[in-house]
């Protein structure tokens, strides 16, 4: 064991060194990045399993685990496992192993062998199995190919052994310079062929494995954990996806009737499928359960989670706002319902086993919630993604953390305040908010149910007031011009949020000041409610308290006018609102609550009326012509034309009226949306506006191809003609290119019919 060449036949030629910037601990820890997450390098990879973890003290132990290894795969051929060698060496050599994942940068003993499994990512490559060789004094690890689990269906590989060094150059170099070294030996047998192809080959392991090493021996803080699926077999995982993936993914991406793009939907909702059929698996085990779960996916959305749940033999049932094309196609044994969702006693599900959110919206909060309050044995699983409060939007940034990451914080606060243990995973799909939450464990005793739900809606309380009077404190300044500009009503207005902030307990993040604001400096949770309007009908009768409340607010009643509640007081309050609204309101757990609403509203312009868009583009058009850099060019049919100038985006504000502002503005966009809509007729760069020019070879030049609408992507051969052309029209000296080489129709007869492919 002098060398690790003496582990595999190598040669001369089959090494490469690589300098590096690295400390020998930290080349410990890339490596175990690399033994722990091998799939983060290897696209191939859905991942590993450590199933052994041997550390002896002597080299004889070592030889005699190594020769027993090598007879075991002589024997085996490609049919033996991690898990039978590994229970091969714990019974005949009376050793043993543990299943963990490991930091080699920490290990103390002289030698460590670990047995791991590489889990391909394609149903057509076998795992791999492997012994990596730790020699913690000669800093030397090396991966020696064991055996496949091959079976009839995919392809047999032959695997390279390879070993990696860590060789420290010249100690005196200062940290920056590169004074160390790592080197790759791999074995002598590196051919590949069609009959015998492999997933990592040698020139795999130099240009692409040695440089990530490399890199990530620089970095301090690397983290060498597994993030993604923690909580399941990685193993089991892609097995159950590919199983769900063509069981059911390509027939709903064949069959998909949404405008949205079918592979993303479909692929991220088989993932979060499989995910949960294994959740659900590992529970049955523990709790010894034949029958299977129960669910309830809350915001379902397009319901193919509801779908994919449902075929493999789950009882669920999916609730949305609204309803989607798609949903008629699932069949009638599918539980898809159209619902307005308000956290209340009217929406609690204690005949189901899980709550469901995926990307849940204004809900997210509310499922532990609403889980927790269902029944003591209902559990939740939910992915947080826009960032909601339980009454508004969420505000809160902590300092050197995200937006996300501060809202992940916080929901796990709400699932701690609900009474589990939150269980938080990273998920595998093709999503940047993948973090999940999942709750099936309770932290208090049935029999404390009533003691912690108070707890609960005390913490629901300070929240929502939190949200309600940072809301009113918007309201109060939302007549400053701009953040930016110091005033004395800014002032005012940093002095009120410190002391909201102080008053309430927690931090305020004032984004958008926008009621005026109530007095809160009382710290008293039931003083918070009573100035929200919440109330408690555990006791009382709905509508008997809300009178009260009338009376006791009423002129007549503050000036001591004898009254009769039911008749007086009644009467104006029917007057008010009727006796079913105010117990609905009385009945939810925060009254300001807000579901989204049912019609989703037209974004980015598209509503403004024709009148105004058409108003706005010609005033434009008008300005750039007349721009003080407005310039001709010369055609090549001989004739100028002239092209306009630049302005700036705040230029063109002046010239239009403040409705018309307005109007752009309640329409979720802005002056600059609505000029891009019309890039047929302007460009729009870093904040000014010029016309576009067609008397380039390429007129889009410039622009992200992937965000370009398929008219835009044309070549410049390619000739539509399907809509008028605009600068024929209006512009004073018609369009710069003859009607031949104008992708747009300069008259109604050239005009053609738009087919699938024009769009």
């Amino acid at each position: 064991m002098d060398s690790p060449l003496e582990l595999f036949t190598t040669c001369e030629n089959c090494k490469k060194q690589q300098h590096t910037k690295g400390s020998q601990q930290l080349f410990l820890k890339a490596v175990s990045v690399w033994i722990n997450k091998p799939h983060v390098v290897n696209r191939r990879l859905c991942g590993s399993k450590i199933v052994h973890v041997y550390r002896v003290q002597t080299t004889s132990e070592l030889l005699e685990i190594l020769h027993y290894l090598q007879k075991i795969n002589d024997n085996s051929h490609t049919h033996a496992t991690s898990a039978n060698i590994g229970l091969d060496l714990d019974l005949n050599l009376d050793l043993e192993g543990n299943e963990q994942s490991l930091d080699l940068s920490d290990e103390v003993h002289p030698f460590i062998i670990i047995l791991r499994e590489l889990i391909p990512k394609s149903e057509f490559f076998p795992k791999l199995f492997e012994a990596v060789i730790f020699d913690k004094e000669r800093l030397i690890i090396s991966f020696l190919a064991l055996s496949q689990d091959c079976k009839e269906e995919v392809k047999s590989t032959t695997e390279l052994s390879y070993s990696i060094q860590f060789k420290s150059i010249n100690k005196d170099l200062p940290g920056w310079a590169a004074g160390n070294e790592m080197v790759l030996y791999w074995s002598c047998d590196h051919s590949e062929t069609k009959e015998s192809p492999r997933q990592m080959t040698s020139i795999w392991l130099q240009s692409v494995l040695l440089d990530k090493l490399v890199i990530w021996s620089h970095i301090n803080d690397i983290s060498i954990s597994l993030r993604s699926l923690k909580l399941v077999s990685i193993d089991a995982y892609k097995d159950t996806y590919i199983r769900l993936k063509n069981t059911y993914g390509r027939d709903l991406v064949k069959n998909w009737t949404e405008r949205t793009d079918p592979k993303k939907f479909v692929y991220e909702d088989v993932a979060i499928a499989a995910y949960l059929l294994l959740i659900w698996e590992d529970e049955r085990k523990k709790k010894n359960l034949t029958k299977k779960q129960s669910f309830v996916d809350l915001g379902c959305g397009n319901g193919l989670l509801v779908y994919i749940l449902t075929k493999e033999g789950y009882r669920g049932l999916g609730i949305d706002l609204r309803k989607r094309n798609i949903w008629d196609t699932f069949g009638t044994d599918i539980d898809l319902r159209v619902e307005t969702i308000s956290p209340s006693a009217d929406h609690l599900y204690p005949d189901f086993d899980w709550l469901i959110g995926n990307h849940s919206d204004e809900l997210t909060p509310w499922i532990p919630v609403i889980a927790a309050r269902s029944s003591y044995e209902c559990s939740f699983f939910v992915i947080p993604c826009c960032h909601h409060d339980f009454v508004g939007k969420f505000g809160v940034s902590e300092k050197g953390k995200s937006r996300y990451e501060s809202y992940l914080d916080y929901v796990k606060e709400i699932i701690s305040h609900c009474g589990f243990v939150p269980e938080s995973d990273s998920l595998r799909i093709p999503s940047t908010k993948r973090i999940c939450f999942i709750g099936r464990t309770r932290t208090y005793t049935k029999e404390n149910e009533a003691s912690k739900d108070i707890e609960r809606q005390a913490f629901i309380d300070k929240r929502t007031t939190h949200s309600q009077a940072l809301m009113v404190h918007r309201q109060k300044y939302s007549h400053l011009p701009t953040k930016t500009i110091e005033t004395t009503a800014h002032g005012l207005h940093a002095a009120d949020l410190s002391s909201l902030e102080k008053d309430l307990g927690v931090q305020l993040k004032d984004k958008s000041p926008s009621l005026e604001i109530k007095d809160l400096s009382d710290n008293s949770c039931l003083d918070k409610r009573k100035c929200l309007d919440f109330e408690d009908t555990s006791s009382l009768d709905c509508k008997e308290a809300c009178l009260k409340r009338f009376r006791a607010d009423s002129a007549s009643c503050k000036e001591s006018v004898e009254c009769d509640i039911e008749t007086d007081c009644a009467e104006k309050f029917e007057s008010l609102a009727t006796t079913n609204q105010m117990q609905e309101k009385a009945k939810q757990w925060a009254s300001e609550f807000q579901p989204r609403a049912a019609e989703q509203k037209v974004r980015n312009c598209q509503a403004v009326p024709e009148h105004v868009k058409m108003s706005i583009v010609n005033t434009v058009f008008k300005l750039v012509l007349e721009a003080p850099d407005a310039t001709c060019v010369q055609l090549d049919s001989g004739r100028s034309w002239k092209k306009g100038g630049s302005i700036t985006l705040n230029s063109i504000v002046d010239h239009l009226d403040k409705s018309t502002l307005v109007s752009l503005k309640s329409e979720c966009g802005g002056l600059q949306t609505l000029l891009r809509n019309h890039s047929y007729i302007f460009q729009v760069t870093g904040g000014r506006v010029q016309l576009r020019d067609f008397t380039q070879p390429n007129p889009w030049l410039g622009r992200n191809p992937n965000k370009l609408k398929r008219k835009q992507r044309m070549q410049p051969g390619d000739k539509k003609k399907t809509t008028l052309c605009w600068f024929h029209i209006h512009h004073p000296e018609g369009c710069p290119l003859p009607s031949e080489d104008c992708q747009f129709a300069h008259s109604e007869t050239e005009l053609k019919t738009k087919t699938a492919s024009s769009n």
